[in-house]
């Protein structure tokens, strides 16, 4: 449902929050230890900042760093800075008196209702919290 883009975004904005208070990081870095396209992740960085959800320093020392706390950015921000508005179905008419249609209508409505929610509710913070957790799991 969601392309490269969301994925890769959200990997990178959760290696950020693991690493503020430690200063910007380099794009070289993030691309390094996510497995992204370093050229890739420089364009998702670009949308990113332009959302306002990410900030830079240039410079030698230069890099990304969170423009606010993790907790403070939910997934459904950074989703639709980087894919626009999330829906379902591109575009759904009802015909008047046609019952399947509007069944069929509402059911999406609904599903993407719940889908933008859970969105808005889940933070960077949250993932941030279960990557770490996960880091201590062992897989058999």
């Amino acid at each position: 449902m969601f392309s490269a883009k969301a994925h890769y975004g959200l990997k990178a904005m959760i290696y950020l929050a693991q690493n503020s208070g430690n200063g910007s990081v380099q794009a070289r870095e993030i691309a390094a230890t996510q497995s992204v396209p370093v050229r890739y992740l420089e364009l998702l960085l670009s949308q990113l900042k332009k959302s306002r959800l990410i900030n830079s320093n240039r410079g030698k020392l230069g890099g990304y760093y969170l423009a606010r706390p993790a907790s403070g950015i939910s997934v459904f921000d950074v989703l639709t800075a980087l894919e626009g508005k999330i829906s379902f179905v591109s575009s759904h008419e009802t015909n008047g008196g046609d019952r399947i249609e509007l069944a069929v209508s509402n059911f999406w409505d609904t599903a993407e209702n719940d889908l933008v929610r859970n969105l808005r509710e889940t933070s960077i913070e949250q993932l941030q919290q279960k990557a770490e957790s996960d880091e201590h799991m062992y897989h058999i």
